[in-house]
């Protein structure tokens, strides 16, 4: 895997982290949390039209539906350079 490709799939990896992260904050956190407010704004622009697009449930499917599309990303990218 060429360098390139690799730093991209570990910056997939870290924001998919990053996503999940945020998910769990949203769930325990208090809104007044500096994390889950950085994190926020770091993922609305990405997950506001997301959430226009699904229904509204209790747990906020626009984020897992972004977690597993980044990995996804990470899978072809392997698979496409071995």
């Amino acid at each position: 895997m060429t360098e390139p490709v690799g730093l991209i799939i570990a910056a997939l990896h870290v924001a998919t982290v990053l996503l999940l992260v945020y998910v769990f904050l949203q769930w325990v956190a208090d809104e007044r949390s500096r994390l889950l407010r950085v994190l926020d704004r770091m993922w609305s622009p990405l997950l506001g039209p997301l959430r226009r697009a699904l229904p509204a449930w209790r747990m906020d499917p626009a984020s897992l539906i972004l977690a597993l599309a980044l990995q996804i990303i990470v899978f072809f990218m392997k698979r496409g350079y071995r």
